[in-house]
């Protein structure tokens, strides 16, 4: 039975101290585990330092909201996370808005709130500072929005859903998919047809452009890289359709975990009756099977698809109340079990295992120690060459001091931010480092443009099971121009 909706003052303090505390958790959470930057982080402090209306691959907003931390705070590693912590907190109020919203219970919210807090896949990704949180935040307040506009006839909802979904693109371009389909849901339905003559839908409209112009604006100056980039995405790899449709399921199962994928299941397989409901139901598994249909082109990276569950947390939390026995034992067998996954991610050596042998905390271990031992092999530099843009970011950050970064230019990797910046050839006459992340040798290319290379020695990242990653590192003399090779796709 449905209680009537409290007022909106009595949400306020709880979810402060939701937002808070998720700030606070993830902090101690940070350095209990010793994470260092992710290359993503890194590659966004980077842009940080080089403010823009736009990049390469992504949109300026994660860059801007880095830049105003530490501006305030200073450059480390929590300040480059402090934004994400807090929107994924708001995130997570955003969350319980949506679903008191759609249930008008308070107790129906907050189950929301916990079943997306310990979910594996948003809880790892609120620890670091991705465009993913900024995507999930308005990912929640455009749905939420277009459900207010479309089911309770508010005409500020669609200027809502303008605003969160326009400055939504301005993190990634994926949040595309939910004006889409719900355009398409629209024409389909012949009872919400009538809304497009509604001057507020196009008043959002208008917001919306107006929010995402700079990526447009930029990208119209740079030559679309952003969206040749994106399409860059869906080229065909060498590994067969079966084989990659069934990695991304069973990394959603995964990132989902097991048991709460199992209740989901059993209780989303009908469809709604009440038309708001049935309208967020249809909208999560038509963009579900546009992922699976589009791991058919590509492989699709576990956190792509985070987006598109929303919904069904918040449908979910709402059929909590009228769960069987069985379905409440998969609730609390999920959750815990969802925690327990939360657990073995973070801290993988409570169960034998090291970081060099789990990828995604691999991700954050073993580069500050190496890099500055290697800062203090070469001596004094001028600049530093790399061989990717994901050992660029590492080095820009953790190096001692600030000195310019390039990427040298390969036929084999894509085109990346480094790209798009001024190039290696102001350095001319200076003396540099040549990084590479496990090769032993350097390019032709390297070599031609120097006067004389003396390697210096490997250096290891290590932890207790093994080797993360190898560094080669050269001393080069007297940088001379060169038509360094051009990256041949997106």
């Amino acid at each position: 039975m449905n209680s009537s909706p409290v007022p909106a003052h009595r949400d306020a303090a709880p979810l402060l101290l939701l937002v808070t505390a998720t700030v606070v958790l993830y902090a101690v959470i940070s350095r209990l585990a010793g994470f260092e930057l992710h290359y993503d982080e890194a590659q966004y402090w980077e842009w940080s330092k080089q403010l823009d209306w736009s990049y390469y691959s992504k949109g300026p907003l994660v860059a801007w909201a880095i830049a105003l931390s530490t501006a305030v705070f200073g450059d480390g590693e929590w300040q480059v996370r402090l934004p994400g912590w807090i929107v994924h907190g708001l995130f997570l109020a955003a969350i319980y808005g949506f679903a008191r919203d759609l249930q008008l219970e308070r107790r129906a919210a907050w189950w929301a709130v916990a079943i997306a807090f310990t979910t594996p896949m948003y809880f790892v990704l609120g620890i670091v500072m991705t465009t993913d949180s900024l995507l999930l935040l308005f990912w929640t307040l455009g749905l939420w929005s277009l459900f207010h506009a479309l089911f309770k006839n508010s005409n500020v909802a669609w200027y809502a859903a303008g605003a969160a979904i326009g400055i939504g693109a301005l993190t990634k371009l994926s949040i595309g998919l939910l004006p889409a389909f719900s355009g398409i849901a629209v024409l389909l339905n012949r009872e919400l047809r009538p809304q497009l003559r509604n001057p507020h839908l196009w008043g959002g409209m208008v917001v919306l452009f107006g929010c995402m112009s700079p990526v447009l604006i930029w990208n119209a100056t740079h030559g679309y890289v952003m969206f040749l980039h994106e399409v860059g995405h869906v080229t065909s790899t060498e590994s067969k359709i079966f084989e990659r449709t069934l990695e991304f399921l069973a990394s959603q199962l995964v990132a989902l975990s097991p048991l709460m994928v199992a209740l989901g299941v059993m209780t989303l397989r009908h469809k709604p009756e009440q038309p708001g409901r049935r309208f967020i139901w249809s909208l999560s598994f038509a963009w579900f099977a546009f992922f699976v249909v589009k791991s058919f082109e590509g492989k699709i990276q576990v956190n792509w698809a985070a987006i598109i569950y929303v919904g069904m947390i918040v449908l979910l939390a709402s059929r909590i109340d009228q769960l069987t026995r069985l379905g409440r034992a998969l609730l609390v067998g999920g959750i815990a079990t969802s925690i327990l996954l939360v657990l073995i991610m973070l801290y993988p050596q409570g169960v034998g295992l090291h970081a060099s042998q789990f990828a995604p905390i691999k991700k954050l271990k073993g580069w500050r120690g190496p890099i500055e031992s290697i800062a203090t092999q070469v001596g004094d530099i001028d600049f530093i060459l790399t061989d990717s843009y994901i050992t660029a970011a590492e080095v820009a950050f953790y190096w001692p001091k600030r000195v310019p970064v390039y990427v040298m230019g390969s036929t084999d990797r894509r085109f990346n931010q480094h790209d798009l910046w001024p190039g290696v050839d102001r350095e001319q006459s200076r003396n540099a480092a040549i990084i590479q992340t496990d090769y032993t040798t350097l390019p032709e290319p390297a070599i031609s443009a120097f006067e004389r290379c003396s390697p210096t020695s490997l250096v290891d990242a290590r932890d207790d099971g093994g080797v993360l990653r190898t560094f080669s590192v050269n001393r080069c003399e007297n940088y001379h121009h060169i038509d360094w090779p051009k990256p041949q796709y997106y």
